[in-house]
Order: C-alpha cells, then structure tokens, then sequence
C-alpha cells in the first residue's frame, strides 16, 4: 500500500470513529486541512462518504466491544469450515449458535448507540444483524467488518456478499487475511472458540441451577401459602373462640349479678324463720 493510501485510511479511520453529526464538518475541514500540502489527498478526502446509521453503529462495536466482534467473527470462520468439510450436524449447531450470537450482538449494539448518545431506530438493528451475519460469511466480508470503515450495511446472498462501495476507502478484498492464516490467529480464533464453549457449558450449568433454584423456590412459596391458610384458620378460629369467651364472661356476670338479690332474699327468709321459731319456742 502506498504512502498516499495509507494516509487517506488513517484520515478515514478517524472519521469513521465520529458521532454521525459531527462527519460532514469533520471531513471537510480536515479536507481543507490537507489541501495545502496534498492537494490530491484533499480531493480524496473530501470525497469520503458519510455512514449510514447501521454502518456507523458495526464501525462503532468494532471500536467498543472488539472482544465480541473477534467472537462473533470467529464463530463465522468455524461455520465456513464446517462447509468446507460439509458436515451437517456440526453446521446445525453452528448456524444455532450464530443465530444466537447475532442476535446478542446486535441488541448489545442498541445499548453501545445508547450509551454513545445517538440511539438507533429497531430497523437499524435489523441492519446492523444483517451486516454482523455477512460478515461471517467470507473472509472479505470479515475484513470489511473489521476494518471499522463501513459505509452502508452488508447483506449476505447464500454465500455471497456484495462489498462494492462498502468501504470509507480501501478495498475489502485487500484487506483479506491469507488462507492459511497465520499461527497466531489460529491460535486466537481457537482460544475464542473454546472460550464461547467454556462459557455455553458454564450458562448450561447455571440454567440447571437456575431450574433446580425455580423449583426449590415454587416449592417454598406452596409452603408458604400453606402456612399462611394454616394461620388465617388459626386466627379466625381464636377469634371466634374470644368472641365466645366474651359471651360467656357477661352471661356470667349477668348470673352472678342475679344471684346476689336471691342471696340476699334467702339470708332474710332464713332470719324471718328462725325468728319464727324462737317465737314458738317462747
């Protein structure tokens, strides 16, 4: 790559970086910047088109979340593999998995949007998917991912994608990586590999917990509820049995109220005949 280009990527690097907003002033005035010194390069500059919204959103995850991406983009060279070796099982499980991941990515991209403060209309996620999905598809398409210098989203046709036009500058198909690929990348695509399988075995084990804590949960509640038609028995049966006792208490005290005059009536009929007595005495 020449000089003059690897100039114009470094400008279209950071331009691609930029909130949408703030594209258009940038480039120009970096344009104007330049013009100067290298006319050409100022016209070339000048010439960069801005991002749509889903391949401003990709370039951004690219920047922000690089670890998802190379996850994501790796689970892609392990699905062109199984094609190649064209083993069905391996590309079922696969093609779950990457459904699965897109989708995650994707939504992740919503909160990236968010967080950057220039959130994205649902549409644009579907984009953004799309573009993730593609890029899985091809190693050029990868490169194009990567780079962070999309400039319209990507959609893969079986196993083609068209990346005509797709980049801020540069050709995707330059940006390749050789097939093989180095040691070192091998080594990382299959580091990340059996990181998302380390980690798919550790969300296995925590659904299953997750399941066991649900039913040990359910089971308390059903207790509980137990318990507490137990209680609300309890309470409704002691209280009718105080209203009773209530009862009881006045009806004993109307009794023993009634049995003092009767006491007291008795008492005189007792003094009126033993005075009658002592008179027959006499």
């Amino acid at each position: 790559m020449s000089a003059p280009d690897d100039a114009l990527l470094a400008e279209a690097d950071e331009l691609a970086g930029l909130p949408p907003d703030e594209f258009t002033a940038a480039r120009n005035a970096r344009a104007k910047q330049v013009r100067t010194d290298d006319r050409e390069l100022a016209r070339r500059i000048g010439e960069l088109r801005k991002p749509s919204a889903a391949a401003w959103l990709v370039n951004q995850i690219v920047r922000h979340r690089p670890d998802r991406v190379d996850e994501l983009l790796a689970l892609g060279a392990e699905l062109r593999a199984a094609q190649a070796d064209l083993d069905a099982r391996e590309l079922t499980r696969l093609a779950r998995e990457r459904r699965a991941l897109v989708q995650a990515v994707a939504r992740e991209a919503g909160a990236l949007a968010d967080e950057l403060g220039h959130p994205v209309r649902e549409g644009v996620l579907g984009e953004v998917a799309e573009t993730l999905q593609a890029g899985m598809t091809d190693a050029s398409a990868e490169a194009a991912v990567r780079s962070g210098r999309l400039i319209r989203a990507l959609e893969a046709i079986g196993t083609d994608v068209d990346l005509d036009g797709a980049l801020m500058a540069g050709e995707a198909a330059s940006l390749a990586r050789p097939v093989p690929e180095s040691d070192a990348a091998s080594d990382r695509a299959e580091h990340l590999v059996a990181e998302r399988r380390r980690a798919e075995a550790e969300a296995e084990v925590a659904e299953r917990q997750a399941d066991e804590a649900s039913d040990r949960l359910e089971a308390a509640r059903a207790e509980t509820e137990r318990a507490r038609r137990a209680r609300d028995d309890l309470t409704a049966r002691l209280e009718q049995l105080e209203a009773e006792l209530d009862r009881a208490e006045r009806d004993l005290h109307e009794a023993e109220r009634g049995i003092r005059p009767l006491e007291r009536e008795a008492a005189s009929a007792r003094r009126r005949a033993e005075a009658a007595r002592a008179a027959l005495d006499d």
